[in-house]
């Protein structure tokens, strides 16, 4: 394997990204800003490039040569995906996460490859037009891969083993949670997923700063089956961050990343996302929800508001303009959200909340999470629950 930091000159590489969907149409200053992270590589027939399970950091352009795609299936016997050749691309996911490879890859012959390292492009993704086509490609290759992930591998002896349809879901899932919630002057606040063993990686929370400096915090879920959830939110998760730094509101956060996923929806798939934005303010919080993400105000004289929904979840229906709910908040009022449940479950959630009242917002929501798995017992789901408390 031979590295080469820039073999070509940003006029002969901008001709070879337009070939690609990627970064077809691009405006000439985003292609030259791309073509100068852009390195080469070589390898020798039989190479191995990278391994199923390593870390992924770049993707990967054929220029010349053929690469294979590998996997090991059961009892260890190799499975072969498909073949690249030259003008076609791989390594997608991780130019939006740092998830292990799913699959081997292997020179079939001497290859030439461009590479884009995934660190590099991570800081070129200021502009909603390039995340939107790296979603859009995204999309397309899980649909190319059959969800393969989604199915149970069968074989057919009676001691093969099974493998857990959801792992590389739980994987991304956790790749993609905060490691601590931020500060929002004001008030007290905390936030959580749990992580099932047999969880299908399905719900996040997540926080951004809009562009007027708010802080706008995020809860999201996808119920429905089909592709592994994670890549679902990942997108979600990515349309919200291109958005965010272009919007001052709720609404206009749902509405601009609701757009992005309409737009890129795989067509006889039914998986959406439902998502809740909170925005606290000096007075009162901003509340906006696509779907059915439980949430509610505790008053500190013992009321309780649950709030609405404001439309269909993300990417089910292109245009559609989300409504916002605001709250007057005091000293001692405190809001709740939970990712899924039954009325019944948030409510009881809701009296908990009431009984700790006085606790630090980490461990209201660790004792919110421990009541949420005794209720569901073996059958316990993935759960984000977002807490914060004026003071």
């Amino acid at each position: 394997m031979t590295e080469s930091a820039h073999p070509w000159s940003e006029d002969q590489v901008i001709p070879l990204l337009n070939k690609f969907e990627l970064f077809e149409g691009l405006p000439d200053d985003d292609l030259r800003r791309i073509a100068g992270i852009v390195e080469g590589m070589t390898l020798e027939a039989g190479e191995v490039l990278f391994e199923e399970g390593d870390a992924g950091d770049a993707f990967y352009i054929v220029l010349s040569g053929a690469v294979e795609i590998v996997k090991s299936g059961a009892h260890g016997v190799e499975e072969k995906l498909a073949v690249r050749r030259a003008g076609d691309a791989f390594g997608e996911m991780a130019l939006l996460n740092d998830a292990p490879r799913s699959a081997t890859i292997r020179a079939q012959q001497a290859v030439k490859l461009m590479v884009v390292p995934s660190e590099a492009f991570q800081q070129l993704l200021g502009g909603d037009s390039l995340s939107l086509r790296m979603m859009r490609v995204l999309s397309k290759a899980l649909r190319a891969m059959g969800i393969r992930f989604a199915n149970v591998e069968k074989a057919g002896s009676a001691h093969a083993p099974v493998v857990d349809p959801w792992a590389i879901s739980r994987v991304m899932q956790r790749g993609m949670l905060p490691t601590a919630a931020p500060k929002v002057a004001g008030f007290d606040l905390a936030a959580g997923t749990t992580n099932e063993d047999s969880g299908r990686g399905n719900t996040v929370w997540d926080w951004m700063p809009l562009a007027n400096g708010a802080t706008a915090l995020i809860v999201m879920d996808v119920r429905a089956g089909g592709f592994p959830p994670a890549h679902v939110v990942g997108m979600a998760r990515a349309a919200l961050r291109a958005v965010a730094p272009k919007v001052n509101s709720a609404d206009a956060l749902l509405a601009g990343a609701n757009g992005a996923l309409a737009g890129i929806h795989v067509q006889g798939v039914d998986q959406f996302v439902d998502c809740a934005v909170i925005v606290p303010g000096a007075e009162s919080l901003s509340w906006a929800c696509a779907g059915k993400i439980p949430g509610g105000m505790l008053g500190r004289a013992g009321t309780f508001e649950q709030f609405g929904s404001h439309g269909p979840a993300l990417g089910m229906l292109e245009g559609f303009s989300y409504g916002v709910q605001s709250v007057a908040m005091g000293v001692g009022d405190s809001a709740l959200v939970l990712s899924d449940g039954s009325t019944g479950l948030f409510r009881g959630a809701a009296d908990l909340v009431a009984q700790v009242h006085g606790k630090p917002a980490g461990e209201v929501v660790s004792i919110v999470h421990k009541a949420i798995r005794k209720a569901q017992g073996e059958a316990a789901e993935e759960t984000s629950v977002l807490y914060l408390r004026k003071h």
